[in-house]
């Protein structure tokens, strides 16, 4: 039996996987493919929860078989498993989806370009259960379709606040912007798509929700090559993208804007961000994590220069990063799988400074915890969520999980309950509760 990581979501035909599967340090039982891979660890609770609620967080993932999953994360009983008396919501089939975001932890989003329409639900605080918001839903969306030919994990992402909601137009040169009204009602941005100087893919905004800044991604090498930086707007005037001066930034003078990935951090003041480069999908390793200053005022308010001593060294190339962020958040964390594609590395966490500085958390790597390519926090900052998925080749089979680390001192990760084993592959988020 022979088995192969998915890097990151191989969503559309033809896109190559990598190497040889690994479970890291969990059982898996045999054949893998129906099996779930358990942590060796006690099922008690570290630092993170709030483990006087049921649902610590509520997490869902688009089902190719044509519906959106529902888990919730319960700290009181140590589970993490299938919403109980979930109804699950009707979505296209055979498709992962081009992105999915949960906006003010009560309304989730998720795109489908088989059919160019945007799908919209509000969350039961109390049961994870999903409503259809009311008004145009599915609201139209034609330049979906455009996300054929592969897709990043931040095509599609919110402002801090769960305001505007954009979406990359991965063919045709812009972004869409779109409020978000009462009761979570979508309405397209005067000017909307806002064009860009290439093709846009992963999308972030600064921590504080006054910038937008998008990738020129190349999906097949998992690799950008510049950096486009927008102001927001505020008022009348909110979601309306203007260009920032020096926008696009490109590397030049020793300065390498080429990120796959970037990231805000709660002050708005940082930029956290990965080149994307490793053995096995561009060639070459780069075992770093960038940061940039943001130009907080003046002319050039949103632009971004390199802080004193980036790029800091990791110990693996960084595949994609997660970064805390919530108000008291000063911690990001790497994704990544080794060289010969035989497995996850550990998970990589590091402290965020005042002055931009990335300093190891003790003990990092974490390899006791579910390792994955792909992490995402919840809104707290208490739980860290790993995803992996793997290409069981004798039979066909991809095996996708979702993992919960609690967060804890110093940013120790620890893995209270089993990883959860999704039914298929597709976008997925997570939401604490209200």
């Amino acid at each position: 039996m022979t088995m192969r990581i998915r890097g990151v979501l191989m969503l559309v035909a033809g896109l190559a996987v990598m190497g040889l599967a690994s479970c890291g340090h969990y059982s898996c039982g045999t054949g893998f493919g129906s099996s779930t891979c358990t942590s060796t660890g006690s099922p008690t609770l570290g630092g993170g929860g709030t483990t006087g609620n049921a649902a610590t967080a509520f997490a869902f993932a688009v089902d190719t078989a044509g519906t959106i999953d529902g888990y919730t994360l319960n700290t009181t009983a140590g589970t993490f498993a299938a919403t109980t008396s979930y109804t699950a919501p009707v979505v296209p089939t055979s498709n992962g989806g081009i992105g999915m975001v949960v906006a003010q932890e009560q309304y989730l989003y998720t795109g489908f370009g088989s059919v160019g329409e945007l799908f919209g639900w509000s969350i039961d605080s109390t049961t994870g259960a999903l409503t259809p918001i009311s008004g145009d839903n599915p609201l139209s969306a034609p330049f979906l379709a455009n996300f054929g030919l592969g897709v990043g994990e931040s095509n599609m992402t919110t402002n801090p606040a769960g305001t505007l909601l954009f979406i990359s137009d991965t063919t045709q040169s812009g972004i869409y912007v779109y409020t978000i009204g009462s009761g979570g009602v979508l309405a397209l941005v005067t000017g909307s798509p806002f064009a860009v100087p290439f093709e846009p893919m992963n999308l972030s905004t600064d921590g504080m929700g006054n910038y937008l800044y998008a990738i020129d991604g190349d999906f097949t090498t998992h690799t950008g090559s510049e950096i486009a930086a927008y102001n927001i707007g505020t008022g009348t005037s909110l979601g309306t993208l203007t260009p920032v001066v020096g926008s696009p930034f490109v590397s030049a003078g020793g300065v390498n804007y080429s990120m796959w990935m970037v990231k805000g951090e709660p002050t708005g003041k940082y930029l956290i961000g990965t080149s994307g480069n490793s053995a096995s999908y561009s060639g070459s390793d780069d075992d770093h994590l960038y940061v940039f200053s943001i130009a907080q005022s003046g002319a050039n308010a949103g632009a971004i220069t390199p802080v004193t001593g980036s790029p800091f060294l990791t110990e693996f190339s960084p595949f994609s990063i997660a970064v805390q962020s919530n108000t008291n958040g000063n911690l990001v964390y790497s994704f990544s799988f080794n060289d010969t594609a035989t497995g996850f590395n550990g998970v990589e966490g590091y402290e965020i400074t005042s002055t931009g500085t990335l300093s190891a958390v003790q003990n990092s790597p974490f390899t006791g915890v579910a390792e994955g390519s792909w992490g995402q926090f919840d809104q707290s900052g208490d739980f860290l969520f790993s995803h992996s998925s793997v290409l069981n080749e004798s039979t066909s089979e991809v095996v996708t999980q979702l993992g919960a680390i609690d967060v804890g001192s110093g940013g120790a990760l620890t893995q209270p309950v089993p990883t959860l084993t999704l039914a298929t592959q597709g976008f997925w988020v997570v939401t604490d509760p209200q």
